[in-house]
């Protein structure tokens, strides 16, 4: 009986490596007012081609569409977006070595977790075109060993899109979300 329950037990630690809480890390910054007319256009697609990125630009404009912007060919605003993934365990750092800054600190590894995470990062820009600025940026991320990229960008637009139509503000704000799910 007791052995039995000793392997319960380690099953468990070990499936609960997979899932839990899931942090979502938020960056966004109204820089200016959005203008009157919301009507966006996307920039022009990379040439190379990935499947991943072009449903982060769907889902980006169709959740545009639902904050009450209007997808138009003629539009002011231009929508930016970027995603990336990337091994979790590895830092990503820029700048000069005396002004250098971190942009990613590598995460490590979970006792009992049986996969390496990697970190999925979506950063969404808006820039007025008619006034020459940048309107807004957002980005989200996540590690996660388990769920694939396309699992987590509804949570990643819907974080990083989540300062859009705010007071405008001189530096960006940074939360964290906190969700239960597949890491």
């Amino acid at each position: 009986m007791i052995r039995s329950l000793s392997w319960i037990l380690a099953g468990a630690m070990t499936v609960s490596g997979c899932a839990g809480p899931i942090q979502t890390r938020v960056q966004t910054h109204q820089v200016i007012a959005a203008p009157a007319q919301k009507k966006f256009t996307t920039s022009p697609i990379d040439a190379v081609v990935n499947r991943e990125l072009s449903l982060a630009r769907d889902l980006v404009a169709k959740s545009l569409n639902e904050r009450g912007y209007e997808s138009s060919p003629d539009a002011s605003i231009l929508v930016h977006v970027a995603l990336s993934d990337r091994p979790a365990d590895i830092a990503v750092d820029a700048g000069a070595k005396d002004a250098e800054q971190s942009i990613a600190a590598a995460k490590s590894q979970k006792r009992f977790q049986s996969c390496k995470d990697h970190e999925y990062r979506l950063t969404v820009n808006l820039f007025d075109q008619a006034r020459g600025k940048k309107l807004y940026s957002g980005s989200a991320a996540e590690y996660h060993c388990n769920a694939t990229i396309a699992q987590s960008l509804p949570f990643l637009i819907d974080s990083a899109l989540s300062g859009l139509d705010q007071e405008p503000t001189d530096s960006p704000r940074s939360t964290i979300r906190t969700r239960q799910g597949i890491e």
